[in-house]
């Protein structure tokens, strides 16, 4: 039995030995087809090349290991004319794809993205073009491209055979999961997204790397979450010029662009740390729990916030307003969304016009929700995750602790002093399920030692070695650090939007603040990056709807809940929007009230233009002056 056992094994790893071989072969296009155009687009050919290829050899394993799922199904149980047409079309539609993508990245500097889905809708006038421009090598390319089908079909026809399905079956598991191990690529938490082959600062490098069916079917997915949602009647030209006039921006055209000037002399570094789920509940200063006696310490020598809200209730939603000073459209994170995947506006990006390197730190998988893929193609000249942690240090389930990110960041603060640098942390020893250094501070009695609460008095225990370690090495003088959550930890109740639960805490630490600055009014997450751009010095031409509260008074805020509901909070009431529904307003205890027409088409405003401006970036999307080098 067991030698009947082992020679089935056998003949099912044999028989699969010729799925092998087509994978191998998929993997050998790829690879040729990347090196070629690597020398036609490469700009100039350098060391790069050798990232491009192994890049590109993960992608092309993601793709061709989710086929190779579906021939190994149909040769598992021998249907093999289906499997001979399912090669023989994807290796022509491989083939043709990939000679696509050479006009594609001659015209758009990318392999084919939401632009050619897009584009796709108007197939005859694309083909004609494409014919147009490229009518000679078209010529030739198309008796070769049908000679070898011919030629790659026949060798499918010849090299299948029919083997023993229980043997297959048997082996079959063992198959599956290295494909799916190859499918995925990661034994991280994230999925296979643009963080996965972009590794350069130089965009057209991360592109040549990414694999054009990847690019293609990863844009599909995310169009089809981008919808348009009915929230009132209001045109996307009244919804802007009413945005321009709640923003006191005055411009000629249809965006947003103003300049800020800095009410600050000098240009300094900044350290945004961006805290994983502090809500107010545990904040002390905004009457919580006393677990944060550090981060209230700092409001005595600040810029503080006391009625900041943030934008969303993930932290995707809280790095995308924080990084464009834009508010959500209801689809889709930015960070996530297709068509802000590059020439998109940051904050990074104002700030490399002035000399400033940007470095984004976070001690878990920086891939998740495509971070690394969004910020580097979108302004940040670096982007570290947990990988750039020594491997010594003690490693929890999300990442490193709070301690080792300061203590990186520290080390990346102290070597950056050939230009000013701009440094985002993200933290993550607040994020469930807690695990947290547990010999640090002593616990608060009235909460759970491994409870959020606890979580947080360790954070702020980490924030106050932080800042001691800042002072001692002299970096404060120097340096604007600013603390915001990315969102409350628990942001669902009983109400469509439970306003207080997006309340969270936002402190900008200054050497020119002689003392404690308070600001009551209610703000939002979009005017946190133009606020801190202000107190660091910097005069901004900014495309954003978030401005400077030291300028521009603001007193509302949009948010974004489930369902795709939005509120529009103002000083003592909000008004609800729900998709295909009419607005509802409420008092803050959730009394109902009347709707004051403009109000509601205040926060009608925002959702539109917001929606408007991202599905048109290049309105977002400006041009940013270069700053005088001798500022």
């Amino acid at each position: 039995m067991i030698k009947s056992l082992q020679n089935n094994l056998k003949e099912g790893f044999i028989a699969y030995g010729v799925i092998f071989k087509y994978w191998v072969l998929f993997l050998l296009i790829g690879l040729t087809a990347r090196t070629l155009l690597s020398f036609l687009f490469m700009e100039p050919i350098s060391s790069e090349l050798l990232y491009i290829l192994l890049y590109g050899l993960r992608m092309d394993t993601i793709v061709f290991s989710a086929l190779g799922i579906i021939f190994s199904l149909l040769y598992t149980f021998n249907l093999l004319l289906l499997l001979q047409v399912a090669l023989t079309l994807s290796t022509l539609a491989y083939f043709i794809i990939e000679i696509v993508t050479f006009g594609f990245l001659d015209k758009f500097y990318a392999r084919p993205n939401y632009l050619f889905l897009e584009h796709l809708g108007n197939y005859r006038e694309v083909f004609g073009m494409i014919w147009e421009l490229y009518t000679v090598p078209l010529i030739v390319l198309l008796p070769i491209l049908l000679y070898t089908i011919y030629r790659v079909d026949l060798y499918f026809k010849q090299t299948l055979y029919k083997s023993s399905i229980k043997a297959k079956l048997m082996v079959l598991p063992f198959i599956l999961i290295l494909l799916m191990l190859g499918g995925r690529s990661s034994l991280d938490s994230s999925t296979p997204n643009q963080g996965f082959y972009t590794f350069s600062r130089q965009g057209i490098n991360n592109e040549l790397a990414n694999n054009s069916i990847f690019s293609i079917l990863y844009a599909n997915y995310l169009l089809k979450k981008e919808k348009f949602y009915n929230y009132g009647d209001l045109s996307f030209k009244d919804a802007l010029a009413n945005v321009k006039r709640l923003n006191h921006i005055n411009n000629e055209t249809e965006g947003l662009h103003r300049l800020q000037k800095s009410l600050f002399n000098k240009k300094k570094n900044i350290i945004l740390v961006i805290l994983e789920s502090f809500g107010h509940e545990h904040v002390g200063y905004l009457g919580g729990t006393p677990t944060t006696p550090n981060l209230d310490r700092l409001t005595k020598e600040s810029l503080y916030f006391t009625n900041l809200y943030a934008t969303g209730t993930r932290t995707s939603w809280g790095i995308s307003a924080l990084t464009t000073s834009l508010y959500p459209i209801p689809s889709r994170e930015y960070v996530k969304a297709s068509k802000s995947q590059k020439d998109f506006y940051t904050t990074a990006k104002t700030l490399k016009n002035h000399g400033y390197e940007s470095t984004f730190l976070y001690s878990g998988d920086v891939d998740f929700d495509n971070m690394r893929g969004f910020l580097l193609a979108n302004g940040y000249d670096n982007v570290y995750g947990k990988e750039s942690f020594s491997k010594e240090k003690n490693r929890y389930t999300w990442g490193y602790s709070d301690e080792d990110l300061y203590n990186k960041a520290l080390f990346l603060a102290k070597n950056s002093k050939k230009k000013p640098f701009f440094l985002t942390l993200l933290t993550l020893s607040s994020h469930e399920p807690f695990d947290y250094p547990k010999n640090r501070v002593a616990p608060y009695s009235k909460a759970p030692i491994e409870g959020f609460a606890n979580s947080i008095k360790y954070a702020d225990y980490a924030i106050g070695q932080f800042m001691k370690q800042l002072k001692q090495e002299g970096l404060l003088e120097n340096t604007v650090v600013a603390f915001i959550a990315d969102h409350n930890n628990d942001a669902y109740g009983a109400f469509d939007v439970p306003i207080d639960r997006y309340k969270i805490p936002a402190i900008i630490l200054s050497s020119d603040f002689k003392e404690p600055r308070k600001y009551d009014k209610i703000a939002s997450q979009i005017d946190f990056a133009p606020t801190l751009l202000d107190v660091a010095g910097i005069d901004a031409l900014l495309p954003t709807m978030g401005s400077s509260v030291l300028q521009v008074e603001r007193d509302s805020a949009l948010l974004l809940a489930k369902k795709r509901n939005f509120a529009y909070l103002l000083n003592d009431r909000v008004v609800l929007y729900k998709k295909n529904r009419p607005a509802r307003t409420y008092t803050h205890q959730l009394k109902l009230i009347k709707t004051n027409e403009q109000e509601l088409k205040d926060g009608l405003s925002y959702i539109y233009a917001s929606h408007y401006l991202y599905q048109h970036k290049a309105l977002y999307n400006i041009e940013l002056p270069l700053a005088n080098p001798n500022e």
